[in-house]
């Protein structure tokens, strides 16, 4: 059975590998309007990105590979309209996100 763990601050385990956070709003579950959606691909769109992970009622995080790849998504979602926050910041997911056996 899967023991999932969300996004961890500090120190890595073994199991564990640094990832790069930039934040945008409560993304809605039940009723998506249409330009969310499009906000919802254009984010997944940008290099580096691995997922998305809630973070209820202060926001969602989008979580991506390197620091650069967030600075830059970071970038291209401000210049779409997309209101993000102004930190990139690291955490730490279980390997298993990025290798595919999740």
């Amino acid at each position: 059975m899967f023991n999932w763990q969300p996004p961890q601050y500090g120190e890595p385990t073994e199991e564990q590998v640094k990832v790069w956070t930039v934040a945008v709003g409560n993304l809605p579950v039940f009723f998506v309007p249409r330009r969310v959606k499009k906000a919802i691909k254009f984010i997944q769109e940008q290099d580096g990105f691995i997922g998305f992970y809630p973070m209820y009622p202060n926001g969602t995080l989008c979580l991506f590979k390197t620091e650069n790849d967030a600075k830059g998504a970071r970038n291209m979602m401000r210049f779409k309209g997309i209101e993000v926050g102004d930190n990139i910041c690291e955490v730490w997911i279980n390997k298993e996100y990025l290798d595919g056996s999740v």
